[in-house]
């Protein structure tokens, strides 16, 4: 049966919305403003997510005698089971009087489910340059590559245990290049490679180690 979000999205005036592909499962993610765009993006990068549902339940609060509903931005299920509520909110609103009030009510829903509550500001979700590489390894490092090329990698990351991205391509020169940085950046989106993809763009220069 088709996932029915609690609150259906519909086109806006201004601002921007669209949907973003979770590659882990296949699902195309609304979202309403590109911060929760780059928040689905982290998710999915985020090897302990297994789902994620946009828009889930309905949440009921007061505010100055009057009763609101509360839409939490995303519900995330993780391998282990755990379940948590996300909002995403630029972090000059979070302190705002409905907001704090929202999110005792969320957080009070959340206890009663046995389920976590959390808010992700762009402190969280878009620190330095982690944007701009998961965007690079979504568009390069999610294409299928052979198990010989993967070997190939590993065989030398085994021997060297750390090495420069310019490094590992002389040590892999059977390799075309586009099989090369194919199998490499898909390494690394799956985390058996480590780099640094917060504070250093993604290059040639790029230091790697074995996760």
């Amino acid at each position: 049966m088709p996932y029915k979000p609690a609150r259906e999205i519909k086109p806006k005036a201004k601002g921007y919305r669209g949907k973003e592909p979770f590659l882990t499962t296949g699902e195309y993610i609304h979202w309403e403003s590109f911060l929760e765009r780059n928040y689905i993006r982290l998710a999915d990068f985020d090897q302990t997510v297994q789902e994620i549902y946009y828009q889930p339940i309905c949440i009921y609060y007061w505010l100055n005698g009057k009763k609101y509903r509360y839409y939490p931005d995303f519900k995330v299920v993780f391998e282990d089971n755990r379940v948590c509520l996300i909002e995403v909110k630029p972090e000059r609103f979070i302190k705002s009087e409905r907001n704090v009030i929202k999110y005792a009510a969320a957080q009070q829903y959340c206890k009663e489910m046995g389920w976590s509550f959390e808010i992700f500001t762009e402190r969280q979700i878009n620190p330095n340059l982690l944007q701009w590489n998961l965007s690079l390894l979504r568009h390069l490092g999610t294409q299928e590559v052979s198990e010989e090329e993967e070997d190939c990698i590993f065989n030398v990351m085994e021997k060297k245990q750390e090495l420069h991205l310019f490094e590992l391509r002389e040590h892999c020169e059977s390799m075309t290049e586009e099989a090369f940085y194919s199998t490499v950046y898909r390494l690394i989106y799956l985390q058996e490679l480590q780099t640094d993809l917060v504070n250093i763009k993604l290059s040639d220069d790029s230091l790697l180690r074995l996760n």
